[in-house]
């Protein structure tokens, strides 16, 4: 009894890889005309302006490969220190509570006392 062996021929083979190579190169030739379009291309629409603003800072960290990342810190903005929350009591006695005493009726605001948080 006599075994087949199934082999493809190097033909075949050859044509794939030369198939995979020739879509590889249509990608990456596509990607980089997608890129320097982004780079380039003036946008009037108010969104795409934002996508390409946003395209470039992506763009612009990942190719700043030999800069030593910035700290977490150094990348969040510095938050605003939270305002002076207020309340007083009207003449009914009902208590109001308000983010700034330039809110608080200037009647009142002799009486108005800072929250503590």
């Amino acid at each position: 009894m006599t075994r087949k062996t199934s082999k493809a021929p190097p033909k075949r083979t050859l044509g794939r890889l030369g198939g995979l190579l020739v879509w590889t190169l249509l990608f990456v030739l596509l990607l980089a005309a997608a890129d320097q379009a982004l780079l380039r291309l003036t946008f009037k629409t108010p969104i795409m302006a934002e996508l390409q603003d946003c395209y470039r800072d992506l763009r612009g960290r990942l190719l700043a490969g030999s800069r030593r990342a910035d700290s977490i810190e150094a990348l969040l903005e510095e938050p605003e220190p939270p305002s002076q929350s207020y309340f007083y009591a009207d003449r009914q006695g009902e208590l109001h509570f308000v983010d700034s005493l330039k809110q608080v009726p200037s009647t009142y605001r002799n009486q108005a006392q800072p929250l503590a948080e």
